[in-house]
């Protein structure tokens, strides 16, 4: 898992800034160019912006997982609601079970991207569908029951909304492009002051550790702006901390009883 999460992160993006980086060095060492740049401008440009998305992302991620974990309590409680009131035949309610465990099938399809054909126009479909079934079925209910089936089923409704809409909606784009930017702009800025600050350390080794540090700063640069790109979207199960959908599925045996 570990060389998994480490491998995880190198792509076509790092290997270009280690090559901006290596081509800046050797640029800026054959001009012999040195200048002083404040480490403090590097934090503002590129490391204060990265971190406001990573933070963003994970918020993301942690406000899905709440509302995956309320909507399959949820669609168990409807389910439970029906399966409850005698008056209704078993065959409706079986019908009912249905809908429920093929709406939350499709939440699931259309936020990992693994079909086009389900989108979020066709769970608000299922959302009228479902009302439908419970005022075809409205007769059987209590004052209580009625109260409480329409509560649940729109809190599972308004879930799925927030949740399409987190989907559909990351962290800015015009931030992380301007991260991205800078973070290919970094060997540019700074090597120079790399170069001078390593050549008052050590005569003998001075280039070798500018060269390094410029790669190494680079790689985590871009490597930080790569787990930010890998949880921005939980949903896609492309990266190592994606929501786990599996885990929210629902069996059969867990809705009430026919």
């Amino acid at each position: 898992m570990f060389k998994q999460s480490i491998f995880s992160v190198i792509n076509r993006r790092v290997a270009i800034v280690i090559l901006d980086a290596l081509f800046v060095f050797w640029l800026y060492s054959v001009l012999e160019l040195k200048m002083t740049v404040d480490l403090y401008i590097i934090s503002i440009a590129i490391i204060f912006p990265l971190v406001f998305t990573i933070t963003s992302a994970y918020n993301k991620r942690q406000e899905s997982l709440a509302h995956f974990s309320l909507i399959r309590t949820k669609i168990i409680e409807l389910s439970n609601i029906f399966s409850a009131v005698k008056e209704i035949p078993s065959s409706k309610k079986k019908t009912f079970n249905q809908l429920l465990l093929k709406t939350h099938k499709e939440v699931h399809i259309t936020l990992s991207n693994s079909s086009k054909e389900i989108n979020k126009y066709i769970l608000r479909r299922r959302s009228k569908e479902i009302y439908d079934f419970v005022i075809n079925n409205i007769e059987h209910l209590s004052e209580i029951e009625k109260n409480r089936t329409f509560v649940v089923k729109n809190e599972i409704f308004s879930k799925i909304e927030l949740l399409t809409a987190l989907e559909s909606h990351g962290t800015p784009i015009s931030l992380r492009n301007y991260c991205l930017v800078f973070i290919y702009l970094f060997p540019w800025i700074y090597t120079p002051s790399l170069i001078q600050d390593t050549e008052s350390l050590s005569q003998d080794y001075s280039l070798y550790m500018a060269i390094t540090f410029s790669v190494f700063i680079s790689f985590i640069l871009m490597a930080l702006f790569n787990v930010q790109s890998f949880i921005e979207n939980p949903f896609d199960q492309k990266g190592l901390d994606d929501i786990k959908l599996n885990e929210f599925e629902i069996d059969d045996s867990e809705l009430g009883e026919l």
